[in-house]
């Protein structure tokens, strides 16, 4: 018997999934290129992913894949409320992907190559005259990527359509009013915040050699604790930054270890990017090869990693947890800074700085705050380049009370602009947010968590964020995820509550309880 012949949805479904192992592919390459790879390895990988990602990008651009794309719309009423979520996100990717001639898309990837080399080049020197022109290159060539998605992806504004590559779902009026709130708090709680500081006792310095194999060793037990699957995944170590890859099914993340003064560094950085690996390993099983079952965004993956990190691994009973392995790894019963309240006053400080990477957690987001408010403003048209200087060092002295002495230590400092990664930064508070919103209404839900946590047992935390933000992938919008899970969209004010708690040691006066919602959260079909 002849088979039924595949509907347009049936055949996106099956392009797309090809796509995605392409992709997953492409991840695992990578981090083997980074980790294992041949020092002489480097021209035929590099001409193996060139090839996967041209064949990718033929596949998605194809003329058939419009024609599907606009049948399968046509007749999406047929379709259920996850396959019509999965058909407007495989739009939105077209949409992505074709919107742009080729002559931007080589621009794009000139910027990204050139503009890291340029950075690396300027950027100690503080010399804005030298960068000046290649930032304005790099705004005008995303001002340019914005408009031609604005319209297209149905978005308010050219800022939005950058947005839109990090934190899907989330409009620029809904970010605008939860940092309006942010900014508006934050210079009175940092301050209370340095102010309360000075009263505590300073902590007691870390006293290495820490060896990087008994730090390597404490990682792995951490990230096990955090209930990472081993047999689905890595943890290696690295001797630069710390990442995340790979794909679902096998997950590969770093550490550094190379640090021997002091392992706090080590621990963080696999944490944190165990918490990626974490939302990975448990997207939805059903959907793993569709769009619906990847993890939704910088701003979401962001959520993940801080909420293991920050919400969960800067709480006095993970420093109780802490103090018991490090003692045991490092051989140091007696070492009065291994105790976990010596370890909570090393971690948890509160001091304004210039450097955004160096920052503390309470004055991070003004960091985020000033970037993304001079970058839809250099996108608009409102700040000229030649005025970013001043305009960067009166937003830090208004946020933070410091000032910048030169470029270096001012709007030249990051590596995100020159290399036209512009709409990013709000992911990272973005993400500090989520985290806080989602780990209140888990500790509501499941009261347990904190205390089990100084046990070394994240079970029901992790069950948590697998039943309402793991196995979601991107099923759902970003507001209806955070209504289903939490009882509202995302909002600023269970960060700030989780701020004053930590730091100030008080909970804010407009403290609120989280209420779940009274009914099932409906899929939409549209963004």
């Amino acid at each position: 018997m002849t088979a039924a012949p595949k509907n347009a949805y049936e055949k996106l479904k099956e392009r797309f999934e090809k796509i995605i192992n392409m992709e997953n592919a492409l991840g695992i390459l990578s981090k083997d290129a980074e980790l294992f790879m041949p020092k002489n390895s480097n021209g035929d990988r590099t001409r193996q992913m060139v090839a996967l990602a041209e064949v990718a990008h033929a596949l998605i651009k194809a003329p058939e894949v419009e024609q599907w794309l606009d049948e399968a719309e046509k007749n999406k009423n047929a379709l259920s409320a996850e396959d019509r979520r999965n058909l407007h996100l495989m739009r939105r990717e077209w949409v992505n992907r074709t919107a742009l001639s080729e002559e931007l898309v080589a621009e794009i990837a000139r910027v990204e190559l050139e503009g890291r080399d340029i950075h690396v080049a300027l950027r100690k020197t503080g010399d804005w005259a030298k960068i000046k022109d290649w930032y304005a290159h790099a705004f005008d060539i995303k001002r340019a990527v914005g408009l031609a998605k604005k319209d297209k992806l149905g978005v308010a504004s050219v800022y939005e359509a950058l947005l839109d590559d990090f934190s899907p779902d989330l409009s620029e009026s809904s970010v605008a009013q939860n940092f309006e709130m942010l900014e508006k708090m934050l210079p009175t709680l940092i301050g209370e915040a340095a102010k309360r500081k000075k009263s505590l006792p300073d902590p007691i310095p870390l006293t290495g050699p820490f060896p990087s194999e008994q730090q390597a060793e404490l990682c792995r037990r951490l990230v096990t604790a955090l209930g990472f699957d081993f047999a689905k995944g890595r943890l290696d170590l690295v001797d630069g930054g710390a990442s995340c890859g790979g794909s679902s099914g096998d997950v590969r993340f770093t550490t550094n270890c190379s640090n021997e003064a002091s392992f706090i560094k080590a621990v963080y950085s696999a944490i944190h990017e165990g918490g990626h690996a974490l939302y990975e390993q448990n997207t939805p099983e059903k959907w793993r090869y569709q769009l619906a079952g990847k993890a939704m965004g910088m701003a979401l993956h962001e959520s993940q990693s801080r909420i293991m990190q920050v919400q969960a691994c800067q709480t006095k009973e993970f420093f109780q947890f802490l103090e018991k392995l490090a003692r045991e790894v490092f051989n140091r019963p007696d070492d009065p800074a291994l105790s976990a309240e010596n370890l909570e006053r090393l971690v948890n400080k509160a001091e304004p700085s210039l450097i955004r990477i160096a920052a503390d957690e309470v004055t991070y987001p003004a960091h985020i705050i000033l970037r993304c408010k001079l970058e839809k403003a250099l996108i608009e048209g409102t700040l000229a380049i030649d005025d970013l200087p001043k305009a960067w060092n009166d937003g830090m002295t208004k946020l933070l009370g410091i000032t910048p002495t030169d470029a270096a230590q001012g709007c030249m400092q990051d590596v995100h602009w020159p290399t036209g990664a512009i709409g990013y930064f709000p992911a990272y508070t973005l993400g500090d947010m989520g985290a806080a919103q989602f780990f209140a209404a888990a500790c509501k839900d499941k009261p347990e968590i904190k205390s089990e946590i100084a046990n070394g047992n994240f079970t029901p935390l992790r069950e948590w964020l697998r039943d309402n933000v793991h196995s979601k992938g991107s099923l759902l919008t970003t507001d209806e995820l955070f209504t289903a899970a939490t009882g509202e969209p995302l909002n600023a004010k269970y960060y700030l509550d989780h701020l004053s708690e930590r730091y100030l040691g008080k909970p804010r006066a407009d403290n609120t309880l989280l209420k779940k919602p009274d009914g099932p959260v409906k899929n939409p079909t549209a963004r």
